[in-house]
């Protein structure tokens, strides 16, 4: 037989994952696509952050499901803004539709036009800040260190009153 858990006030300690979780792994999968952070996968789920943040902690096949939703999210926007840092080309398709006397609708002609969106200079700035940070950072760092040859020089040249 099953010895169940039990909280300091005696009452059976039910299992949060099946509480908050279970039978909605592939909504979790959706929230965390769709952009959920953890604050609003907390509030889908009906709990706490601190319980999302201890079921995250504890149970690893939760903390793999929303690793896969947001690992898709993420993957789709680093996708566009990589398209919009170099520009696309897209075909833009209009209809135009005349009205008969009768009330009904007419196609009368599907135009498609291709249209270019110039690539984005923030874009291609942020893009490489984050993936070429050590070339493309604002703030450059110098190492200031004086070396020991330097260091000596220093101590023969310089008047320290005692001669």
């Amino acid at each position: 037989m099953e010895e169940q858990v039990k909280s300091k006030m005696g009452r059976p300690k039910e299992d949060i994952y099946e509480k908050y979780v279970a039978g909605k792994e592939e909504s979790v999968i959706m929230w965390c696509r769709n952009g959920a952070d953890n604050e609003v996968l907390s509030k889908k789920l009906g709990c706490g952050k601190t319980t999302l943040s201890k079921m995250i902690k504890n149970y690893p096949e939760f903390k793999k499901l929303i690793k896969e939703g947001k690992e898709e999210a993420d993957f789709k926007v680093e996708s566009a803004l990589y398209k919009r840092a170099l520009g696309y080309e897209f075909e833009e398709v209009t209809t135009e539709v005349s009205l008969n006397k009768d009330g009904s609708g007419t196609t009368t002609v599907i135009k498609k036009t291709k249209k270019f969106i110039a690539p984005d200079t923030t874009a291609g700035i942020f893009w490489l800040k984050n993936r070429k940070s050590e070339e493309w950072r604002d703030r450059q760092e110098v190492n200031m260190s004086v070396s020991p040859f330097e260091q000596m020089m220093q101590a023969a040249t310089s008047d320290d009153g005692n001669k």
